[in-house]
C-alpha cells in the first residue's frame, strides 16, 4: 500500500476484508496456469490488514476481518533507510473479526538490529481472535554478534482491550510458528 521506508503515516476510517473463498477460487484459477490447484485452505495465510514499518504513524477507526495479523508492526532496522527504527506509532479505535492479533514483529536478532519501540494500542474490540494481543520474539543469533547487532521490542503498551470469544490465545508473547 506504501512504500517500504515511509514516515509520518495515518491510516484512518476504512474496511478491510479478507475474502478467503474468493482467494482459494482464484488460487483455482491461477493454479491451471502454473500446474498446481489449491482446495483447502490453510487459514487464510499472508492476508494481513496493515503492516507499517515506519515512524510516526496514527491508525485509528479501522474494521478488519481477515485470518492473518491485523496490524502487524514490523521492525525496521539500522540500514541506511528513513526510518530506522518502528517508533512512535498508535493504534486505537479499531474492531477486528478473526485476525491473528494487533501484532509486534516478528522480530528476529539481524546484524543491522531489528527494532521496534514506542507503540500503543489502545480501545481495540476483537471478536473471534485467533490470537488477540501478539508479539512475535525470535530467538538467536546475528552473524556478526558485534555490538549495533541484535534487535529490540521496547514500550509496547496495550489498553481498553475488549475479547470476545477467542479461538487460540487471548495473549501470546513468543516464538511464531515455531509453537
Amino acid at each position: 500500500m506504501f512504500h517500504k521506508d515511509s514516515t509520518n503515516l495515518y491510516y484512518h476510517d476504512f474496511e478491510i476484508y479478507v475474502d478467503m473463498w474468493g482467494q482459494m477460487s482464484l488460487g483455482k484459477i491461477l493454479g491451471n496456469d502454473l500446474e498446481y490447484t489449491v482446495t483447502v485452505p490453510t487459514y487464510a495465510l499472508n492476508t494481513d490488514g496493515i503492516d507499517p514499518s515506519a515512524s510516526n504513524v496514527l491508525i485509528e477507526r479501522v474494521k478488519i476481518t481477515n485470518f492473518d495479523d491485523a496490524v502487524a508492526v514490523k521492525p525496521a532496522h539500522n540500514d541506511g533507510k528513513l526510518a530506522t527504527c518502528a517508533e512512535n506509532i498508535i493504534v486505537r479505535d479499531c474492531v477486528v473479526n478473526y485476525g491473528v492479533g494487533m501484532t509486534i514483529g516478528s522480530v528476529p536478532p539481524r546484524d543491522t538490529y531489528a527494532c521496534i519501540r514506542d507503540v500503543h494500542f489502545s480501545n481495540i474490540t476483537f471478536h473471534h481472535p485467533f490470537k488477540a494481543i501478539y508479539v512475535k520474539t525470535n530467538p538467536g543469533t546475528t552473524t556478526s554478534m558485534e555490538p549495533g547487532s541484535g534487535g529490540e521490542i521496547t514500550n509496547i503498551s496495550y489498553e481498553d482491550i475488549d475479547i470476545h470469544f477467542p479461538i487460540w490465545w487471548n495473549i501470546y508473547i513468543g516464538p511464531q510458528q515455531q509453537k
